[in-house]
């Protein structure tokens, strides 16, 4: 589905006006402010100890390393890339560790970040929030799981042939522009994903900022789908309903990701922006998707196929 501008735009509008209600709300406040202390003592921990175990120990070698050069007329150009790699891996890995410790917490606690959805749906629609509850939480283990697999075996599958099909002589460089094209074109549209190839292949210092969005496209739907955790464990949805329903709502959804993304991002600071991105998509929620009726054993709710409430009236 190629990206409406239209619908982009009042999904941004959506985030802001759903930010500006989060902010005021009192139990998202006080979970913002926590997570912002949380981290910032974590990461200074982090660091203190991380100079004191590696990056102080790894000096010394490396300076020993300079001394023992000069003074045995070796080459230490190697041995001294080593260390700085070596260094640049654990410093990656430190501007990772919240951002690494918020996604065990959505996974190993989703219970945390419930609360805070329904704390501001209540705010926002208190019947949608009674109906939605009433609704039994269902996990779908297995479906979760085998859903991750094929994902995942899709994707190493796409990595392994465009690896190998690369080294074919004469067409091989075209693999990756191709491939680039065909999954952006779902975005923007075969003439701007071609261009944006092009521009790539003529301007090699574009390469990064192209992977860049690109990288931030396919991410921005993982991230949506954490935040839509609450809602889909109610409803019973299933991985392949999820998917659906993304796809269905996918213009207005990256709108409104956009507002937080890049401030999720920023490790020291992502983690409370993570908390009022979750607090704010309860406005989406109820702004977005139809409410569904109170729970009555066997009842089923087809997320899949929920439509816009700008398009369908409201039951």
């Amino acid at each position: 589905m190629v990206l409406n501008v239209k619908e982009l735009s009042h999904g941004f509008s959506l985030a802001v006006e759903a930010t500006q209600f989060a902010a005021r709300h009192k139990r998202v406040q006080t979970k913002f402010v926590e997570a912002l202390k949380i981290t910032c003592i974590g990461m200074a921990v982090a660091y203190a100890l991380i100079y004191g175990l590696v990056f102080f120990p790894l000096f010394m070698v490396q300076t020993g390393n300079t001394v023992f050069s000069t003074l045995l007329q070796y080459d230490s150009t190697q041995s001294a890339l080593a260390l700085l790699s070596t260094r640049d891996a654990v410093d990656h890995f430190l501007t990772m560790l919240p951002l690494l410790g918020l996604d065990i917490i959505t996974h190993a606690r989703p219970a945390v970040f419930g609360r805070i959805f329904f704390g501001m749906l209540d705010e926002v629609d208190p019947k949608y929030a009674e109906a939605l509850r009433s609704w039994p939480m269902r996990k779908f283990r297995w479906a979760k799981l085998k859903f991750a697999a094929q994902r995942l075996g899709k994707r190493y599958a796409m990595t392994l042939g465009a690896s190998l099909l690369s080294r074919v002589p004469y067409i091989g460089w075209m693999v990756v522009p191709v491939g680039t094209v065909s999954v952006m074109a779902k975005f923007v549209g075969y003439p701007a994903s071609g261009a944006v190839v092009a521009l790539s292949v003529v301007a090699p210092g574009s390469k990064r900022t192209m992977f860049f969005i690109f990288k931030s496209l396919l991410a921005m739907g993982d991230f949506s789908r954490d935040l839509l955790k609450p809602y889909f464990s109610h409803l019973g949805a299933k991985p392949k309903q999820q998917v659906a329903f993304y796809r269905a709502n996918e213009s207005t959804m990256i709108g409104f990701i956009l507002a937080f993304y890049f401030f999720v991002q920023l490790s020291w600071v992502g983690p409370a922006f993570f908390i009022l991105a979750q607090a704010a998509i309860a406005l989406f929620i109820s702004r977005q998707t139809l409410r569904p009726p109170m729970y009555t054993p066997g009842a089923k709710w087809q997320i899949a196929e929920d439509k816009c409430k700008s398009d369908s009236p409201s039951t």
